[in-house]
Parts: structure tokens; C-alpha cells; sequence
């Protein structure tokens, strides 16, 4: 399986982030996504990656010989990074911010442009968001890359934006919105990622639409160190855990555990061109 959407480099990860790893490839993680949200979280996430990430290429074997040996990639997980700045950092993102991580779009281990996006639930200025979002979704188009976007109470908007900015290739990450978002996500070629809300006893609503997204258009994430799946919720989450979310989308698309984790990790692989 593949943790689409993790915030591996946060400080909540800073005393075990090595053995948090090792858990993921123990639960049948390949491979996770590190989000960056603003300019100093984007340059952590692309140093944990560079750190804590296993070379492109690296063998299954390899990776047991170098856990006898105790090395510190002996986990198996592969790491990749975003870019981008969240609608959460709009007020305090200046223009050398935005140069800043413009720039770290070219490097090797960026694999979107994210997370970005707009939120209405908080008091943050609509119209400097929506700037902020049509700024960077045209990063994407110049440095053709998917986008990973964040979207709450504001998917009217959301969808109008990337229609206007010819943006096809993303995911709705966290999805919590409703039905109509959905499917104007997929119409759009988007895909539609769920985390740990999936699994909470009250998303009745949300496990509807999750029912309605064909296979071919759901991403898995965990969103850590938030939102912790049932039966870990109230605990700091993290890409183990993600398995809890491929196991109530088995259930709702009447499929194996197995077959979504395949699946999932194709459509992953597909959005964010990586290495199979």
C-alpha cells in the first residue's frame, strides 16, 4: 500500500521517525507522499526524504541485509515530497516564501504541488486564497505536475479553479466534502483520496460517497499526524495506519483488503509518476 498524504516531517516524528518507517513496512507499506504546506515545512519534507528515504531502485533483499546490519534506511519504504503553500499560511507567505518553494518544484524528489487549495471554515481572507491557489495551480501547469488539494467548505470554487486553470491531474486529498464535489472531481480526472474520518463511527455520509468513487479514482493517505483511524483514534497517527482506511474501503466496495492495496497503489503510482 502507499500512504498518499502523511506529514512525516513534523516535530511529532522527530524521536522516532526511523522506527515509524519500519512500522509502515512491517504493515505492507511501499512507498509515502511527505506534504509540505508552507516554506519551511516544504524544506523538511524534502530533507526527511532525502534522509529517511530508500534509494530509488533498492531491492527487498538488500533492504534485509541492511537491517542485520542496522542501517538507517533498513525500513524499505520509499519517500517522496510535495511543495506548495496551504490556504492555513496565506497571511504570513510572502513573495520570497513563494520564489522559495517555487524553486524546490524542480528538485528530484518534489512529486506535486502541495497541498494547496482553499478553506472557508476558518477566517482567512477568501479573496488573497484564491489568489494564493490560481498562483500555484499554474505552477503546475508550467512544471507538469499533479496537484494535491485541500478543500473545505469551498468546492464550488475549488472546481471552478481548476477548470479555469486547465488543471486535470490531482487528487482531493482528506475528502470531506459532498457528493457533488466528488463527482466533479473525477469528471475532471481527478482523484479522490480518503484518511482516518472514513473509519469514524459518524461518517455515515462520508462512507456513502466513498461507495460511489469507482475503484480506479481513490487514493489512501493518513493525513499524520492527524486523524488517527478507528481503533487508534486519539493516538498520533502515521502511515501504518493507513491500512485501517484500505479495510473500510474493502468493505464498502465488497473487495478484498488485498485488492485495494493494489489498486490504490496503482492509482497513486499513476497520479504521481512513480516508480512501480
Amino acid at each position: 500500500m502507499i500512504d498518499s498524504h502523511a506529514h512525516l516531517a513534523e516535530e511529532a516524528y522527530d524521536e522516532d521517525r526511523a522506527e515509524v518507517l519500519t512500522r509502515a513496512s512491517e504493515a505492507g507499506i511501499d512507498s509515502v507522499i511527505v506534504i509540505g504546506y508552507d516554506a519551511p515545512s516544504c524544506h523538511r519534507a524534502i530533507e526527511v526524504v532525502r534522509e529517511f528515504g530508500v534509494e530509488k531502485g533498492q531491492e527487498r533483499d538488500s533492504v534485509t541485509e541492511s537491517r542485520r546490519r542496522g542501517a538507517s534506511k533498513s525500513h524499505g519504504v520509499q519517500l517522496f515530497a510535495t511543495a506548495g503553500v496551504a490556504p492555513h499560511h496565506v497571511l504570513e507567505t510572502n513573495e520570497n516564501d513563494l520564489a522559495s518553494v517555487r524553486n524546490m518544484l524542480s528538485e528530484e524528489v518534489v512529486v506535486a504541488v502541495g497541498e494547496i487549495g482553499l478553506d472557508y471554515h476558518y477566517d482567512m481572507p477568501p479573496d488573497k486564497q484564491r489568489e494564493l491557489f490560481a498562483h500555484q495551480l499554474e505552477w503546475a501547469v508550467e512544471f507538469q505536475l499533479p496537484v494535491v488539494i485541500h478543500s473545505r467548505e469551498a468546492e464550488d470554487d475549488v472546481l471552478s479553479s481548476l477548470r479555469e486553470k486547465k488543471c486535470s491531474r490531482g487528487v482531493i486529498h482528506c475528502f470531506t466534502e459532498g457528493p457533488v464535489m466528488a463527482r466533479g472531481a473525477v469528471k475532471l480526472g481527478f482523484y479522490v483520496s480518503f484518511a482516518g474520518i472514513l473509519t469514524f463511527k459518524n461518517a455515515h455520509e462520508l462512507r456513502a460517497i466513498a461507495a460511489e468513487v469507482p475503484l480506479e479514482r481513490i487514493l489512501i493517505e493518513t493525513d499524520s499526524p492527524f486523524l488517527a483511524p478507528v481503533p487508534y483514534r486519539g493516538k498520533r497517527n502515521e502511515p501504518a495506519f493507513v491500512v485501517e482506511v484500505a479495510r473500510t474501503i474493502a468493505e464498502l466496495h465488497g473487495i478484498s483488503l488485498e485488492e485495494v492495496g493494489r489498486i490504490t497503489s496503482e492509482n497513486t503510482r499513476r497520479l504521481f509518476l512513480l516508480p512501480g
